[in-house]
């Protein structure tokens, strides 16, 4: 977003905890460690106790930070982080005009990214023929029943999935029956796709 000459880049992910929240707004400061500024806020859920901080790195007090995590809480957010990125053009904006960009900026940052819901899941990976593959993709729906994070076309699919928790018994069963080797992979947080 150019503002006045500023150029303002927002960038945003979802993170469990504070300390993960942390690890993405040091990326960004380091990644753009030649901007002007990198302000940022976040909100997390913890256990059921609710977090949030934020900063205006330099910016005038209020400029920045509050008005990023406004637009955080103007979505009804949680578990994100977001990173708004100055360039400064030369033209002095005053608070107000600091204001209105962080937030505008955070806000369709936050509002162009793929929504989704977190669940505690499991990730797995399966070899296949292809008959037996277009069985599953036509039984599972991808992204509600499960999602793909690696697939390998060669004589056989070769995919690693991923599911929620409480869906691993049915996919794990629909395998079993078939004779099909499963390799669970550990935990993960699954994104059901809203």
């Amino acid at each position: 977003m150019n503002i006045k000459r500023s150029v303002f880049i927002g960038h945003a992910a979802h993170c469990e905890s504070e300390e993960k929240a942390k690890e993405f707004i040091r990326e960004i400061s380091r990644r753009f460690k030649d901007a002007t500024h990198n302000c940022w806020a976040y909100k997390v859920n913890m256990n059921g106790v609710e977090k949030f901080n934020f900063s205006d790195a330099g910016e005038p007090h209020g400029s920045a930070g509050r008005p990023i995590f406004s637009a955080i809480e103007s979505l009804n957010m949680t578990n994100i982080v977001v990173v708004v990125t100055r360039y400064f053009g030369g033209i002095k904006l005053g608070v107000r005009g600091l204001i209105d960009a962080y937030n505008s900026t955070a806000r369709k940052t936050l509002e162009m990214g793929q929504k989704g819901k977190y669940c505690p899941g499991k990730r797995f990976s399966i070899e296949i023929d292809y008959s037996m593959w277009n069985t599953f993709i036509g039984k599972f729906a991808q992204g509600k029943d499960f999602n793909i994070v690696d697939v390998e076309y060669g004589t056989s699919v070769r995919a690693t999935l991923t599911c929620k928790s409480e869906n691993f018994k049915a996919l794990a069963d629909f395998f079993v029956e078939r004779r099909i080797p499963i390799e669970e992979l550990g935990r993960v947080v699954f994104v059901e796709r809203l």
